[in-house]
């Protein structure tokens, strides 16, 4: 089923909360909504849900305009980030909830129920309630129970929030593997970059109750169109300058850098954004920048340092030796993106 949303706005109040928000999520694809708290994700999903009405646009599942259609009549499964069980029921019952409420009979419920419940691993658990349950195991009943309807399209709000960080990872992926074997349209809302980058087909990236940008994960981290969403998805350094009549950058502090092609028209007003893995230390002849580490983390699997260039300017890079504080570093860059859209950062 796919969904088309054209032109939506919502205020409360004097608060615009979506302005103009455009989006197209083929049948079959997860779409995440990525973006602080307070950009609009969470009214935006409960706009295609229809808890709340949007104040202009449309929003289309298919060929059917949902605009005036009460929620129980979408179709649609919501997982909650509180989960929403309840508590005095069984595994079983609460799966089976909105399954009676369609008035199905005994057998079919009872198929359905198992069906959903071995699809999130928890057969076993019919007799159990939430409270005998981890937080994994309780969202995986909430998934369960929307799953059991068969809806047309999934969404979930921050259904991970309130798990550790190993649930997390082991949740998301649970929920990419069932979203993927159902086929089912979802819409993702989250806050975090990573679990975004994983799961999704495209990602949403939402400021200001406005999308930003639209895309594959890939392409959303690598080719970032605003200043914004590169600063928001992923770790950054955000160069600002001026395109010199060389093509060049001119930095504030007086300096210029040349990354070997034209960076746009002169005199252009420019970002150049450089990812930490995308830079490596090189004898000084062959660096673009040179500068002195300020500071250092070991993260693992690899270190992530930040030079201080000549001219103020922080640069934040990947290595695998330890560096001490006060060394001199000569980098260069793999890649990097050219961002005329200054739109804040985050």
């Amino acid at each position: 089923m796919d969904i088309s949303i054209e032109g939506i706005s919502k205020t409360f109040g004097e608060t615009t909360a979506l302005e103009s928000v455009d989006l197209s999520v083929p049948s079959g694809r997860l779409a995440t909504l990525l973006g602080a708290s307070g950009c609009g994700k969470t009214t935006l999903l409960r706009i295609i849900a229809g808890f709340e009405t949007a104040d202009t646009g449309a929003i289309r599942f298919g060929e059917r305009d949902i605009a005036k259609v009460p929620v129980w009549k979408r179709r649609i499964g919501f997982v909650f980030q509180s989960y929403a069980l309840w508590p005095h029921m069984t595994v079983a019952e609460n799966v089976a909830y909105g399954l009676r409420l369609r008035k199905l009979s005994k057998e079919a419920v009872a198929d359905k129920v198992a069906a959903g419940l071995a699809m999130v691993g928890l057969t076993g658990r019919e007799q159990h309630r939430p409270g005998q349950l981890s937080g994994g195991q309780q969202q995986r009943v909430a998934l369960a129970r929307a799953l059991a309807l068969e809806p047309d399209v999934l969404l979930m709000d921050e259904p991970l929030s309130n798990l550790d960080a190993r649930l997390r990872v082991e949740m998301r992926r649970e929920i990419r593997r069932i979203q993927q074997e159902t086929g089912i349209t979802a819409v993702y809302v989250t806050h975090d970059q990573d679990e975004a980058l994983e799961i999704s087909d495209l990602v949403a990236v939402m400021n200001g109750g406005r999308v930003e940008q639209i895309g594959a994960p890939e392409d959303v981290y690598e080719r970032p169109e605003t200043t914004f969403v590169a600063s928001f998805v992923g770790s950054v350094t955000l160069l600002r300058g001026q395109v010199t009549d060389d093509g060049e950058l001119a930095l504030p502090s007086g300096g210029k850098v040349g990354f070997g092609r034209p960076l746009g028209q002169a005199g252009a007003a420019v970002h150049v954004a450089l990812r930490p893995e995308d830079l490596r230390i090189v004898e000084n002849g062959q660096a673009l920048f040179t500068g002195k580490v300020v500071r250092s983390s070991f993260q693992g699997s690899s270190r992530e340092s930040v030079a201080e260039l000549p001219g103020g300017e922080l640069l934040s890079f990947e290595h695998r030796r330890p560096l001490p504080t006060g060394a001199t570093v000569g980098l260069a860059a793999d890649r990097f993106t050219v961002i005329g859209q200054d739109t804040g950062v985050a």
